[in-house]
């Protein structure tokens, strides 16, 4: 089991005043706007030109306050490649602009006997998207959100019997003035074969490392194509950080990124608490890498940390019924293409599965 990062959306005096501690405690916060949308086989579109296709494509849209979260798994074409991903979107305005913050899984990679070993989602048989209802912690809805991609190949080319599964967990508490979400990545290594340049596989106690990279950056959508993303203003291995400087004169925290390098080991004897590592290399985007050391082959079962995103808003109103089950907000949807063209307790009551062909 491995865990991404901490994506933090604070707030300023550009968002609404905290309500008093008395109002949240007594009323009950309004539901968020839930939306889950399927597509497939179908042409992705900037204005009416066709730029890539959505084979397989399963998304959650959460609306709270003035903020849009999406959650994404998607299997695409553009040209000739084909790719499958994960995408975790929030959408927020600030003076009547409209800034995106996103992060992206790219691949997990294993470190084995001196060998670096990527694996791509790529070449997972298919993925599947739960959710459970929203439900109510005292006066706060909550609802949680599971993405699973199944037997990924940690060899792209041969060795097809060593796989593993990732299951990344989206917690969701949405209070007045703030959502939380802690996204747990949870690696399955059941499966997982590692095997020596000469095609043995290696000593059951060999020692690895597992890490996790991901892309992250910040946007103004229309601005995009010409600036290219938000610069940050600062970057070292464990954090990231965006500001702007508003109409008014004052600094604004757009978003931040803080790394957790704590993680959960968890073999057949339970769980013991370890301590990772986490780098940043800021180019068009920020590559984050997130390392686990000290794992066992075949002892360990999973890894496991909780990072956690909080978003900044408006004060919560209720809002009016869905006209229909329509899918995310259109900046949503233009910030995901605009993505692929420069490329990531609970009793679930709904999945959707997604099977991709054998080759």
């Amino acid at each position: 089991m491995m865990t991404i990062g901490c994506l933090l959306i604070t707030g300023s005096s550009v968002f609404a005043s905290p309500v008093s501690a008395e109002t949240s405690n007594t009323a009950l916060v309004p539901e968020p706007r839930v939306i889950e949308n399927h597509i497939h086989n179908l042409p992705g579109l900037q204005g009416d030109v066709t730029t890539y296709f959505r084979n397989d494509e399963w998304s959650l849209s959460i609306a709270h306050g003035d903020v849009d979260t999406l959650l994404m798994a998607r299997n695409i074409t553009q040209g000739d490649q084909t790719w499958i991903d994960y995408t975790f979107n929030i959408q927020y305005n600030i003076e009547n602009t409209t800034y995106i913050a996103q992060f992206m899984l790219n691949r997990a990679v294993f470190t084995v006997g001196g060998q670096v070993v990527p694996a791509s989602l790529e070449t997972c048989d298919g993925f599947e998207l739960a959710r459970s209802p929203v439900k109510y912690d005292g006066s706060i809805p909550t609802l949680d959100c599971n993405i699973t991609y199944k037997g990924i190949r940690v060899y792209p080319e041969g060795h097809a019997d060593s796989t593993f599964d990732l299951t990344l967990i989206h917690h969701f508490r949405g209070d007045w003035n703030q959502t939380d979400i802690k996204v747990e990545a949870v690696f399955d290594f059941n499966n997982t074969r590692f095997y020596q340049a000469n095609g043995t596989e290696f000593s059951a106690g060999a020692p690895f490392t597992a890490e996790i990279q991901y892309k992250m950056l910040l946007t103004n959508p229309l601005t995009m194509a010409t600036d290219g993303p938000i610069i940050p203003t600062g970057l070292s291995n464990m954090t990231l950080e965006y500001n702007l400087t508003l109409s008014n004169g004052m600094p604004l925290t757009m978003s931040k990124l803080d790394m957790k390098n704590t993680f959960a080991i968890i073999n057949a004897t339970g769980s013991q608490a370890s301590t990772g590592y986490s780098t940043m290399v800021y180019g068009t985007f920020t590559q984050v890498t997130h390392g686990f050391p000290g794992l066992t082959y075949k002892d360990t079962q999973s890894i496991r940390s909780d990072p956690e995103i909080t978003v900044y808003h408006n004060r919560v109103t209720a809002y009016p019924p869905s006209p229909s089950n329509d899918g995310p907000p259109n900046m949503l949807i233009a910030m995901i293409v605009l993505g692929a063209i420069t490329a990531l307790g609970a009793v679930f009551i709904l999945r959707r599965k997604n099977k991709r062909a054998k080759e």
